[in-house]
């Protein structure tokens, strides 16, 4: 059910504007297509990929070409004997390749992989929540932006009927019907309803550029073309909120989890410290020590090594140390993230899946109290023509149905703002 209010007022935006307005629909693909947290979000995705095929880089052997020639040099000399000195050779000329393999380093490529694998899901995570944040985002702009619009309708309209009656009192002073005190009654209530239809006109300039600011464009000023809609109590009251499940899709928790198991590979990885390297080398250089030519081959010479290294570091000023005790402790605060957030998933669905309990009832309060006091007016109209009723008590009758119709709008804005935190705190759409 549309309130007439409402639907009279976007059904004339949208006759008037129906080629060049702005729906729902539009505003969330051009949000999707332009937001820059959702690019940031695919971006940080992309780089986490790039970080498990450098990690993955480790598994694989690494080559390199290489050339040299010196242009001057003073060989070593070598003592023999006492009376026997002879110059090291020095290739003047070399080029060749250097083969590495890595055959143990402590686990550090498996942990460190294994951890890069977990940070791509918890990107892949994280993403599908940016863009579900981003979706609830532009769609309670919007509909902030177009109940800001009927709101500020609703104060013009106090203001005219303000004013008209303001014009009637006046008359009805000079006529000695009403007294000073009626008429000032009606100014005060004119004073105050004047900036309250200011604040509602700025409200539909920023809810706007908030919309516009939330879909990643700049001076979006298309009419508003969609309705409000219109919250049910039924669309929430099955969730059973002391379930430990209906927290388990949450998409930020299901990435922080996967960060923690990260930390954790991380740390595990950084522990290789305490273990000996090995790798397998092998080394071929195509050389010429007799003179500087590149070009005479009968002076060239080839040789080769392969072979086994071995390193076990014993001792690097501590950096290693610092690093691997800087990552037990990354750990920990990852574990503790999680943990705050696992406890808050429950509070925050319970809290609003109330509100939108709340504001649902609500709505369907004020929307009875639309009804009465358009009642109201109906009898106060004409009680004013019977003599049997005032002026002061028509405008009263007005003045509630003002306030009434501001109410039905209020509550299905913040209906949808529940609606949508809750779906958020739950992973999925309701």
């Amino acid at each position: 059910m549309i309130h007439p209010l409402i639907y009279l007022l976007l059904h004339s935006l949208t006759s008037a504007h129906a080629d060049n307005g702005l729906t729902l629909n539009q505003a969330m693909q051009e949000g999707i297509d332009n937001n820059p947290s959702l690019k940031m979000s695919k971006a940080a995705l992309e780089e986490a990929r790039a970080k498990k095929r450098e990690t993955f880089g480790s598994y694989l052997p690494k080559v390199d070409i290489l050339a040299n020639h010196v242009f001057k040099l003073k060989y070593q000399e070598i003592q023999i004997s006492p009376t026997s000195v002879f110059e090291s050779t020095y290739p003047k000329t070399s080029f060749g390749a250097r083969a590495e393999i890595n055959l143990f380093d402590g686990f550090k490529t498996t942990y460190s992989y294994s951890g890069s694998k977990s940070l791509v899901v918890a990107a892949d995570f994280e993403l599908a929540h940016t863009l579900m944040s981003t979706e609830n985002t532009i769609r309670l702009k919007f509909v902030q932006a177009l109940g800001a619009q009927v709101l500020a309708s609703v104060a013009e309209t106090n203001v005219k009927t303000l004013s008209d009656h303001l014009k009637r009192a006046q008359e009805l002073y000079r006529l000695g019907e009403f007294t000073k005190v009626d008429v000032l009654k009606i100014q005060v209530q004119l004073e105050q309803a004047i900036p309250e239809k200011l604040a509602a006109a700025d409200n539909v300039y920023l809810t706007r550029k908030a919309l516009s600011e939330a879909m990643g464009v700049e001076n979006d000023e298309r009419p508003l073309l969609d309705t409000l809609p219109v919250p049910k109590v039924e669309v929430v009251k099955n969730l059973d909120t002391n379930s430990s499940d209906l927290a388990k899709n949450r998409l930020d928790l299901k990435a922080l989890e996967k960060r923690v198991e990260a930390s954790d590979d991380l740390y595990k990885a950084n522990r290789s410290i305490w273990m000996p390297k090995v790798n397998l080398v092998a080394d071929y250089q195509y050389y010429n020590n007799r003179n500087y030519s590149f070009s005479e081959t009968e002076k060239f010479r080839n040789s080769y090594a392969l072979g086994v290294n071995f390193v076990w570091n014993l001792f690097d000023g501590g950096a290693s140390f610092a690093r691997l005790e800087g990552s037990y402790y990354q750990k920990l605060q990852q574990e503790q993230k999680a943990r705050k957030l696992a406890m808050n998933s429950s509070n925050e669905i319970e809290f609003w899946k109330r509100r939108y309990i709340n504001s649902a009832v609500l709505y369907s309060a004020k929307l009875r109290s639309v009804d009465a006091s358009k009642e109201s007016v109906r009898i106060y109209q004409n009680g004013l023509k019977a003599g049997t009723r005032t002026n002061s008590d028509l405008l009263d009758a007005e003045l509630d149905l003002d306030r009434s119709e501001a109410g039905v709008i209020k509550a299905q804005i913040d209906a949808v703002e529940a609606l949508l935190n809750l779906e958020l705190a739950m992973g999925r759409r309701i």
